[in-house]
């Protein structure tokens, strides 16, 4: 996942709950946003663990190749191949 993508996200978190608040009070205005980036940025947070996992999972399994298999083997899974988020 790249930056951009990170930043672009919680970045419409914002602008819609600044879109969504314009009834309140200042100080409840400011929480929302608050609560708006919290809960983005751990959005976020849990994909990227999920990828970590999943890495970890697959250097694993890489580790624990025997002289049978190849480079290619290796390669395909370790997923270089595919794309990410």
């Amino acid at each position: 996942m790249n930056k951009d993508k990170l930043y672009h996200q919680i970045a419409l978190a914002c602008l819609k709950t600044l879109r969504e608040g314009q009834d309140g009070e200042t100080e409840e205005h400011i929480q929302a946003l608050y609560q708006s980036i919290d809960d983005a940025f751990e959005q976020q947070a849990h994909l990227l663990i999920v990828e970590l996992a999943d890495a970890k999972q697959r250097l694993h399994t890489i580790a624990n190749l025997d002289d049978q298999h190849t480079l290619a083997d290796a390669k395909a899974i370790a997923g270089w191949d595919s794309t990410p988020h």
